[in-house]
């Protein structure tokens, strides 16, 4: 029986020895089980483990190190396994021998790869929780960008690593890359003013992630603050891209930051107004706004301004002491409606444009 199997082995093993073939499976299978195994320590034993600890930080390593190990078991055992084959270097114009080192190398440094973004995440976990406890908003925003280039630069780092493993000239791309950096500056000019735009929204602190902000025509919440753009959620739920450029050119308006709202309007009632309803509605207004809790009491104005074309024009200017826009609208409404009702117990009519013709008989 076992010699049979050898003869079928020599007959499509393309020269390869039956012994070798056999241990190639062999390592395969082997291969296979302590990948299994190895992902059922995690599973059940580490993570386990790791849950009746009073940290987070045990229970991240065991996921950011169980995928890769995985694969690293993977990686391992198929390059064993062809190793095992003890194929030539070179069969007519295909080259085994480099095809066996690209593999390993890619896979590897894929591997590494995927390790090192994993804990870059533990990281920025970890960092997010310390962030939140902190009371300046800066570091929340601070901290992504953080991280963001932090994994640009494990990556940029790791493809090189692979490509001088792959015996390719880095030097030469490096130098290229310095030839090729003052035509790539001037092609980048946008591009170098939206990261100086982001030095600026760092640095001067104009606004932070949830404000509601004003940037030229563009007006919402902040949802992201990016190197090169912000992310702005108008409140017709559209996400509007800003090039951080613009934060350096326009005026930037946060409304978040207001420690009040301005009620500002001319309130115009009929000229069949007398002298005492004027001052009874002045002073009528001046009591509901001092006795409104809800406004800020430390500056308001009442006042009969002016005779206007068709109304006896009261300038009323004052301030809520809620910022938030529902909020400010259900104070300014009930205003309104105090104000109406003020109107209506002392007989005052709102004005409106009229006109009053006088025809005299000849």
């Amino acid at each position: 029986m076992l010699e049979n199997i050898r003869n079928f082995i020599n007959l499509y093993s393309f020269g390869v020895s039956p012994d070798d073939v056999i241990v190639f499976f062999l390592i395969v299978f082997l291969t296979l089980v302590l990948r299994k195994l190895s992902i059922y320590i995690f599973d059940k034993k580490l993570a386990e483990l790791a849950k009746k600890t009073k940290t987070e930080i045990d229970d991240l390593l065991v996921v950011a190190f169980k995928s890769p190990l995985g694969y690293l078991i993977l990686v391992c055992g198929i390059y064993a396994a062809i190793a095992s084959l003890h194929l030539p270097d070179q069969m007519g114009i295909l080259k085994i021998a480099w095809f066996h080192h690209f593999f390993f190398t890619v896979a590897f440094t894929f591997v590494v790869l995927l390790l090192m973004l994993n804990l870059i995440n533990v990281v920025a976990y970890q960092l997010y929780k310390v962030t939140q406890k902190t009371e300046t908003k800066l570091d929340e925003q601070l901290a992504p960008l953080l991280i963001k280039s932090l994994k640009v630069v494990v990556v940029t780092i790791t493809i090189l690593a692979m490509m001088d493993n792959l015996e390719y000239d880095i030097t030469s791309l490096l130098a290229g890359l310095g030839v090729g950096g003052l035509a790539l500056a001037l092609a980048a000019q946008e591009t170098v003013s939206n990261i100086f735009g982001s030095i600026t929204v760092f640095s001067d602190r104009s606004f932070h992630i949830g404000d509601w902000v004003r940037v030229g025509e563009v007006e919402g919440t902040v949802e992201d603050v990016g190197l090169r753009s912000t992310r702005i959620r108008r409140f017709d739920q559209a996400l509007v891209t800003v090039p951080n450029s613009r934060f350096i050119r326009s005026d930037i308006i946060n409304f978040t930051r207001m420690k009040k709202r301005r009620i500002k309007f001319n309130l115009g009632v009929s000229y069949g107004t007398s002298r005492k309803q004027m001052e009874e509605v002045v002073e009528g207004i001046k009591k509901i706004i001092k006795e409104n809790p809800r406004f800020d009491h430390t500056f308001y104005m009442v006042h009969f301004t002016e005779f206007g074309a068709y109304s006896l024009d009261i300038f009323v200017y004052c301030f809520t002491k809620t910022t938030v826009w529902d909020d400010f609208l259900a104070v300014r409404e009930e205003f309104n409606l105090e104000i109406m009702h003020l109107l209506e117990e002392l007989g005052v009519e709102i004005a409106f444009p009229s006109q009053t013709l006088y025809m005299e008989r000849s």
